[in-house]
């Protein structure tokens, strides 16, 4: 279940793209907060706040703004080309007794016997949507490969370790992970080489 942490905005009043390269420049990141029927509101954040707030796990966040209070949940982040830094935010205003559609992290556990006979673990989920309280947003959902075998998958409909209250979206059918085999070794088509002309015989004329 997510944490929630204080963090401290304040209103925004310069907007546009050249006061937003100016923020960033200062260390400041400009966010906009969305929801709830209500008038979209431009803030800015220390960059270090963003960061922190960002690898803290949490998903549901209590935003202090010029000594008002929203409950906030992180709807979209913008990262720069390097993915170093946040370039804008975009918060969604949620109520703790509302449910709210989100995409929550999975974490692999254990070693599949698969892959240590020499298959592949091959994972094209790495989030599942889900639905649930905005306050008990869990941090990621755990799937348990230690007793995968080579060929064998894991469905989004096989998960065990799901929170109370929480409803899985994702589709049923959908492979979170998989123990392919390896690809078998081509080997190298060998080409005749070409004739040499002096190996070819010359044809007597006339």
């Amino acid at each position: 279940m997510s944490t929630i942490e204080k963090l401290t905005a304040a209103v925004r009043s310069s907007i546009g793209s050249t006061a937003s390269r100016r923020l960033r420049s200062e260390g400041i990141v400009p966010a906009n907060i969305y929801g709830h029927k209500q008038t979209p509101q431009a803030v800015q954040m220390q960059a270090d706040i963003v960061h922190a707030m960002i690898h803290s796990g949490s998903k549901v966040f209590d935003l202090e703004i010029d000594n008002s209070l929203e409950k906030v949940l992180i709807k979209d982040i913008q990262w720069d080309t390097f993915s170093k830094h946040v370039m804008h935010i975009d918060f969604l205003r949620v109520d703790p007794t509302e449910r709210v559609k989100v995409e929550v992290p999975v974490t692999l556990r254990g070693t599949a016997p698969g892959a240590l006979q020499g298959g592949i673990l091959e994972q094209p989920m790495h989030t599942i949507e889900v639905e649930c309280l905005a306050v008990e947003i869990p941090e990621s959902i755990t799937v348990r490969i230690g007793s995968l075998q080579l060929g064998e998958s894991l469905h989004v409909n096989e998960l065990t370790e799901l929170p109370a209250g929480l409803t899985v979206l994702s589709p049923e059918d959908s492979v979170i992970v998989h123990i392919a085999h390896e690809a078998p070794a081509v080997e190298p088509v060998e080409e005749d080489a070409p004739e040499d002309p002096a190996d070819v015989p010359a044809t007597a004329e006339g």
